[in-house]
């Protein structure tokens, strides 16, 4: 079966998967049953996934709740880790449903409530659990629940990879938003969705269009009994901000509800209806539900009789159990390990609300387990995924230990439950009420000679005679010291032990020493978060209390190097101002530098840095104004931070500087052409005006007009053109340079058409007079 837990014997395993198994095992000092989670050897050797289950357990040490199974130890050896757990006695609710369907509406609100109670705690130390559903909620056969696996549970407002099982994911989850209390709220009710109706509010095979459905789908209310409706409604609300605060306000709305709708007594029928459920699946629970109880009295009678007469001892059973209950308790509470902390007794907090490890009390209150592998269709068992431990398919985690009682002396009794009894004597009747007072009488017997007294002998009185507490070391989150402590006898003596950070006190432990006259005892605490900048001090006191009274060490912690775990960054054009957002998430409230170096088409134009700090979580916006926007351009930003680096880049688009240009009239006259042309701007910057004339097709000139200082523009331009033939077209064209937003403009005209010639008349012949014949003639 490979490595087991140092202290444990393994009875059954329970379930199985990738990331590890659990089983139903007895803790060997004091026959305590309980579920012992333990990690596979394939995920062991993965730093981040032994990470992530050493987180787990840490996590649950701060958990303190009935409804959250209690965490008892954690183990961790080169062969192994180990979560050991409350054993809780009961089925999931997975398998309730899968067995029975919905499981009415007050058996509902009460898993419900339950579930927002235990949620409720976790969001006072600022944990959201991220993985609720009914595999994680174990329901035990009076009808109270457990919430159990937190895995992957985070601080609120962290930024990570989207977690979660897909039919219970928020829809911020979706959208790769950080998680809230309200994360929580939205999965507890589709859960209460599913146990009204037996089937879940979104529930497409396909991941895309299920997530789609989260985010966009209507809330299909109308399926939900109409009196609890409205619960519905506001516990799915797309918008987190919607929602209830929190699981505890929505708490109050569930009682209100259930009251006006089901009457006072609503809750004790739910939990009567879930008991019921649970009982026709007690196969399935680890160990079988205790039988009624067969006696009547609540006083045990035992007679030993002997020689010279006989002894009679009357006691109330439960109250010598407590005590040896309780020695019980600490010696699991104080085993000498090294890992990363001690375990812990399953206590409820002090009223100052720290958690205080003291041993469980006996209670006839069976509690309850996991249903795992009692059925081998329902096992309850991580799915063998191949995720890491923590992750969304990991299968409930184990819960565990039933309360037990066992009493010490000559006739010793150990009880595992209120119907259950194992006796090295003769058997004395057992007894049903849980607390008593012993006492012990001896009476002679009359006999014919004289009456002897029997005079009990004092016992010494053990006085502690030497406290000291040792070096004190604080390596990461956990914090270790050793206190010796010397006493004139063998008799028991208490010792409490006080942790302080930065002078609050966050944990207090009580042991019992007893059988020696010299102790030394290491103690280890380990922090929620690493103590960085305080200072931390063990206080040891006794009792009985030692010559000077308490003794105290104290380390400072330096401060811790804040480191930026996650980092993003946006960009922005407001005008020719480049704005850089960036949001980021540290592990610390020291400063952290952070830059932004801004760039033009791959170009570094600027540089911009800030100091951030006191906080865990910021958004901050770097900006840089450039002397004009740069259109048509590619703006981006290279944001860096604790060793990490961001960035972000935005195209540059601009509306035209030059809004219209036009020609207001143009003419010919005289060999001239002349145009009037008006310009219209969105600012006062330059523009470039051209004027082109053309005669008959051909360029006859142009003119260039530098325009600037204002927004509106009217000038006259002229070409000569000469001697122009009669009717030759000519044009006139404007354009701006930037491009007016209107296009160019274009008008022209022809010349004069040219004048018809008038028709000329052609002369008539006149006949000619021949010369007459004169004097001087010669013929």
């Amino acid at each position: 079966m490979g490595w087991e837990a140092p202290g444990y014997t393994e009875v059954r395993q329970l379930g199985t998967g990738a990331a590890g198994r659990v089983v139903l095992a007895v803790h060997d000092d004091t026959g305590i049953h309980v579920a012992v989670k333990y990690l596979s050897d394939r995920w062991r050797r993965d730093p981040v996934a032994l990470a992530r289950f050493r987180a787990e357990a840490r996590t649950l040490t701060t958990l303190r709740h009935p409804n959250i199974a209690t965490l008892w130890e954690y183990i961790q050896d080169p062969q192994g880790a180990a979560i050991v757990m409350e054993l809780v006695n009961g089925v999931s609710l997975r398998a309730l449903l899968r067995e029975h369907g919905a499981t009415g509406p007050e058996a509902a609100l009460v898993v419900l409530k339950g579930s927002l109670l235990g949620l409720a705690r976790a969001h006072e130390t600022g944990l959201v659990h991220r993985d609720y559903k009914p595999e994680n909620v174990i329901v035990r056969d009076d009808g109270v629940s457990k919430l159990v696996d937190f895995g992957i549970a985070v601080r609120e407002g962290t930024l990570s990879r989207p977690e979660g099982t897909p039919p219970y994911m928020a829809p911020e989850l979706w959208a790769g938003e950080p998680s809230s209390a309200a994360t929580d709220v939205y999965a507890a009710t589709a859960v209460f969705f599913e146990c009204l109706t037996g089937q879940r509010p979104y529930r497409s095979t396909e991941p895309v269009v299920l997530g789609y459905q989260h985010v966009h789908a209507p809330i299909p209310v109308q399926d939900a009994p109409e009196p609890v409706r409205g619960l519905v409604e506001r516990g799915l609300a797309k918008d987190p901000a919607a929602r209830p605060a929190g699981a505890e306000a929505f708490v109050a709305e569930l009682e209100a509800v259930a009251a006006a709708a089901y009457g006072d007594d609503w809750e004790e029928r739910g939990r009567r209806r879930l008991a019921a459920l649970v009982l026709l699946l007690a196969v399935l629970m680890p160990e079988p539900p205790p039988a009624e109880p067969q006696v009547s009295t609540t006083l045990a009678r035992t007679t030993f009789r002997g020689v010279r007469g006989h002894v009679t001892k009357t006691a109330m059973g439960a109250t010598l159990a407590a005590l040896v209950a309780v020695s019980a308790a600490l010696v699991i509470a104080n085993r000498d390990r090294a890992t990363p902390f001690e375990p812990v007794a399953a206590a409820p907090p002090t009223e100052s609300g720290v958690p205080v490890a003291l041993p469980p009390t006996p209670s006839t209150t069976p509690q309850l387990v996991p249903e795992d592998t009692a059925d081998p269709e329902d096992t309850g068992a991580p799915e063998d995924t191949g995720d890491p431990p923590g992750g969304t398919d990991s299968g409930p985690p184990p819960t565990a230990t039933p309360p037990f009682t066992a009493t010490a002396g000559p006739s010793a009794t150990r009880t595992a439950g209120p119907s259950a009894t194992r006796t090295s004597r003769p058997t004395p009747t057992r007894t049903a009420t849980p607390t008593a007072t012993a006492t012990r009488t001896a009476t002679p017997t009359p006999t014919r000679t004289p009456t002897r007294t029997v005079t009990p002998t004092a016992s010494p009185v053990t006085s502690v005679s030497r406290l000291g507490v040792g070096r004190l070391a604080v390596d990461g989150a956990t914090a270790a010291g050793t206190f010796t402590l010397a006493a004139t006898g063998a008799a028991p003596v208490t010792v409490e032990a006080t942790w302080r950070a930065g002078g609050r006190i966050v944990h207090v432990e009580r042991l019992g020493l007893r059988g020696d006259t010299a102790y030394t005892r290491t103690l280890r605490h380990t922090f929620p978060e690493r103590p960085c900048g305080q200072d931390v001090t063990l206080t040891v006191a006794s009792t009985p209390a030692a010559p000077g009274g308490a003794r105290s060490a104290t380390v400072s912690v330096p401060p811790c190097p804040t480191e930026v775990t996650a980092l993003r960054a946006t960009l922005r054009m407001d005008g020719a101002t480049a704005r850089a957002r960036l949001l980021m998430t540290t592990s610390g409230t020291a400063e952290v530098p952070v830059s932004a170096a801004f760039a033009v088409d791959g170009d570094q134009v600027a540089d911009r840095s800030a100091t951030l700090s006191g906080r865990t979580s910021y958004t901050r916006d770097l900006t840089y104004a450039f002397r004009a926007r740069p259109c048509g351009s590619t703006v981006s930003v290279l944001v860096r931070a604790g060793g990490r680096t961001a960035s972000a880049r935005a195209r540059v688009t601009c509306p035209p500087e030059v809004k219209s240009v036009s020609i207001i009239r143009s003419a010919y006259g005289d060999g001239t052409a002349t145009a009037t042309v008006a310009v219209g701007t969105g600012n006062a910057r330059p523009v470039r005006l051209t004027v082109t004339f053309q005669l008959g097709g051909r360029v006859a000139g142009s003119q260039v007009l530098e325009l600037a200082g204002d927004t509106s523009y009217v000038r006259t331009v002229r070409q000569a053109f000469g001697q122009v033939p009669c009717g030759t077209a000519w044009q006139v064209r404007a354009s701006t340079e930037p491009g007016a937003g209107s296009g160019t403009a274009v008008d022209g005209g022809r010349t004069p058409a040219c004048e018809p010639e008038e028709p000329t008349e052609e002369p008539t012949e006149q006949p000619t007079e021949e010369p007459t014949e004169g004097p001087g003639t010669i013929g």
